[in-house]
C-alpha cells in the first residue's frame, strides 16, 4: 500500500542473497519470521497451514544493532496484531466474488450507472470503467488521484481521504482512453470499488467485511478498528524510527485491516478450500483468473502464477509500520502468512525464497566467451514502470530491474542466464543475431522486455571486497533540527543506503568519480570522503543542497 512499493511478484526476482539456503513452507516458522524481519528493530509473525495442522511463530528483534538477535514469542501471550495493508484488497475481492455469485452484482456494471445521480463525470470514459477493470487493476486510473506523487502526499491522501473526496476525484478524473489498459496496480481503483461495495449495499465497507467474511469464519482480531484492541496492536516501524499506526477512511478498501497471523491464515485456507469451503462458489470465482498481470494473472483482486495444478496464489501489503504476505497453494491447501511490523523489512527476501523452492531453475553453468557477454548489454522496457537492466561487468552479466539491486546471472544455455537463489530465469531473444528483447520467468510467471535505446551504465557494482570500505553508520547532526542517519550495507558488491530521507535503496558508482555515487534516477548523489589514512570518514548527501555527516564508530 505504501506509495512507490513493488508488488513482490514483480520485484523478487532478484531477491535473495549468495549462500541463501532453501527456505519453504516445511521450514520452522521462526526461521520464515527471522528472513522476514531481517535486522532492523520491531516483531514479525509467521503462521503456515500444512498437512498436520497450524504452526506459527513470533520473534522480536531487541535492538536495532543487535543483528541476529532475535528472540520467539512466549506461547501462552495473546497473538500479535499488524496492519496487513493491501492484502485487506482480498477481501475487497472476496466481497464483490460474492456479490457477483448472488447475482446482486455484475463484472459489467460501470461506475456511471452504479454512481447515477451520485457522480457527475466529466468524462464518458471513466464513467464506463466496469468493476472487473477495478478488481483487476485495469481501469486505467493512476496509483493515487489529483496528481499525487510524492510520499508524504500520497501517505495524508490513503490516511484521510473520504468518500466524498473520492467521488469528486472520480467526477473530474480523465484518461487517456476507454479502459481497459494493461495492468496498472491502483490504490484509487481499489478504494473506488471497496467505496462502492458500501454505497451499493447500504453499510460501510468495514461492516460489510465484518458480516460477509469475519462472522461466518469467526475471526475475533481482524478488524477495522482496533478499539480496545489496541495494546496487542505490534509497535511499527519505519526502518529504525518507530512508526504510527494508518486509520483509513475511503481507502479502508484498498489497505486499512489489522488481523493475526493465525486469523489471516484461517482466510487464506478457506480461499483454497474453494466450492467446497465455508465462501462456497464465491471463493472458487473469486481465485479464477480474469486477465494478464505482469507475466502472471489476476483474479478478483488475488495475483496467480504459476502453471496449472502448480498454481501460487498471493497478496502483499505494506503500510508506513508495516509490512505482509500472504501465500496460498491451492493443489494443497498450504497456507503461510507473514506480518511484520517494520515496513522496511525484507519481506521480499522471504518471498523470493519461497518461489526458488517451488519454481526452481537451472543452475548448471556452461562457459561462454567473455567478450559474447557485450551482446546482452542494454535496457529492456517491460512497462512505463519497470525496466531490465543488464550489464556487464567483472566478466559476468549483472542484471537488476526498476527498484532492486543488480545480482549476476550465470549462463546455462545459449542466450539462457539463472540467478538459482532468486528463482529467476533470463532468456534473450534475437533478430537477425541481433538481442531484441530478454523474457524473465520466476515463479510461473514470463514477464518480456523490449530492447531500447537507453544507455546501460558502465559500472553496477564494485570489485569484490571493495564495498565493504564503505560500510558504516554516519550521522548528520543539525542544529535545531534531528539528525540524520545513513546506514550503508555490502549486498555482494552492491551498496545498499538507507537514510531517514529514503528507504532502503541501492546506490551505483558513477564513472570516472571516485568514491561517488548515485541514486536511482540520478535525482541525489553520495560523496564519500576519506581521511589523510585513507579509511572512510564521511560522507555527503547532494540534493537540492548538501548534508555532511560523519562515520560512526562501530558499536559494541
Amino acid at each position: 500500500m505504501k506509495p512507490g512499493a513493488w508488488l513482490w511478484l514483480v520485484a523478487l526476482w532478484l531477491a535473495g542473497g549468495a549462500g541463501a539456503q532453501p527456505l519453504g513452507l516445511a521450514s520452522d516458522p521462526a526461521d520464515l519470521a527471522r528472513v522476514a524481519l531481517g535486522t532492523d528493530p520491531g516483531s514479525a509473525s509467521v503462521a503456515v497451514w500444512r498437512a498436520g495442522g497450524l504452526r506459527a511463530a513470533t520473534v522480536h528483534n531487541r535492538a536495532a544493532r543487535a543483528v541476529g538477535e532475535s528472540a520467539p514469542a512466549a506461547p501462552d501471550a495473546p497473538a500479535p496484531l499488524y496492519e496487513i495493508g493491501s492484502i485487506s484488497k482480498l477481501f475487497t475481492g472476496l466481497l464483490l466474488a460474492q456479490a457477483v455469485e448472488r447475482g446482486e452484482l455484475s463484472l459489467a456494471d460501470s461506475l456511471g450507472g452504479l454512481l447515477q445521480g451520485k457522480v457527475a463525470f466529466v468524462s464518458p470514459e471513466v464513467a464506463a470503467i466496469t468493476l472487473e477493470q477495478l478488481v483487476t487493476h485495469r481501469s486505467c486510473l493512476p496509483r493515487q488521484f489529483g496528481g499525487v506523487r510524492t510520499g508524504q502526499a500520497i501517505v495524508a491522501q490513503i490516511r484521510s481521504a473520504n468518500r466524498a473526496a473520492l467521488w469528486a476525484a472520480l467526477a473530474s478524473q480523465t484518461i487517456g482512453h476507454a479502459a481497459p489498459c494493461p495492468a496498472l496496480y491502483s490504490n484509487y481503483g481499489m478504494a473506488v470499488l471497496g467505496e462502492l461495495l458500501s454505497e451499493r449495499f447500504g453499510k460501510g465497507w468495514g461492516e460489510l467485511v465484518q458480516e460477509r467474511i469475519v462472522a461466518p469464519l469467526a475471526l475475533n482480531d481482524t478488524v477495522l478498528q482496533l478499539g480496545d484492541r489496541a495494546a496487542r496492536l505490534a509497535p511499527g516501524h519505519d526502518g529504525r524510527r518507530p512508526a504510527q499506526p494508518w486509520d483509513m477512511q475511503a481507502f479502508a478498501g484498498a489497505g486499512g485491516l489489522r488481523a493475526s497471523v493465525q486469523e489471516l491464515v484461517r482466510f487464506g485456507q478457506a480461499l483454497v478450500a474453494g466450492r467446497a469451503g465455508p465462501f462456497g462458489a464465491a471463493a472458487e470465482r473469486m481465485l479464477t483468473p480474469l486477465a494478464a498481470f505482469r507475466g502472471g494473472e489476476i483474479g478478483y483482486a488475488v495475483f496467480v502464477s504459476g502453471p496449472p495444478g502448480r498454481r501460487t496464489l498471493s497478496h502483499d501489503g505494506q503500510t508506513g509500520g508495516y509490512r505482509a504476505l500472504l501465500v496460498m497453494y491451492p493443489e494443497s491447501g498450504e497456507v503461510m502468512a507473514a506480518l511484520v511490523g517494520n515496513s522496511q523489512a525484507p519481506v521480499q527476501q522471504l518471498a523470493g525464497r519461497l518461489a526458488a523452492l517451488r519454481y526452481p531453475v537451472s543452475s548448471e553453468a556452461i562457459s561462454i566467451d567473455p567478450l559474447k557477454l557485450a551482446d546482452y548489454r542494454g535496457v529492456y522496457r517491460v512497462d512505463p514502470e519497470l525496466a531490465l537492466v543488464c550489464v556487464v561487468q567483472h566478466g559476468a552479466l549483472q542484471v537488476r530491474s526498476t527498484g532492486g539491486v543488480f545480482r549476476a546471472f550465470v549462463p546455462v544455455a545459449p542466450d539462457v542466464f539463472t540467478r538459482p537463489a532468486g528463482g529467476a530465469q533470463l532468456t534473450f531473444l534475437r533478430r537477425d543475431g541481433v538481442v531484441v528483447a530478454a523474457t524473465v520467468a520466476q515463479s510461473g510467471n514470463r514477464t518480456t522486455g523490449q530492447r531500447g535505446s537507453d544507455a546501460a551504465p558502465d559500472d553496477a557494482v564494485l570489485a569484490r571486497g571493495a564495498a565493504t570500505a564503505y560500510v558504516g553508520r554516519y550521522v548528520a547532526t543539525r542544529a535545531f533540527r534531528s539528525a540524520v542517519e545513513f546506514d550503508v550495507e555490502d549486498l555482494d558488491g552492491q551498496l545498499v543506503v538507507r537514510s531517514s530521507a529514503f528507504p532502503r535503496q541501492p546506490v551505483f558508482p558513477m564513472a570516472g568519480r571516485v568514491d561517488r555515487f548515485h541514486y536511482e534516477g540520478g535525482r541525489a548523489e553520495l560523496q564519500f570522503e576519506r581521511d589523510a589514512g585513507g579509511r572512510m570518514s564521511g560522507l555527503v548527501l547532494h540534493e537540492n543542497g548538501e548534508i555532511r555527516a560523519a562515520r560512526m564508530a562501530p558499536g559494541p
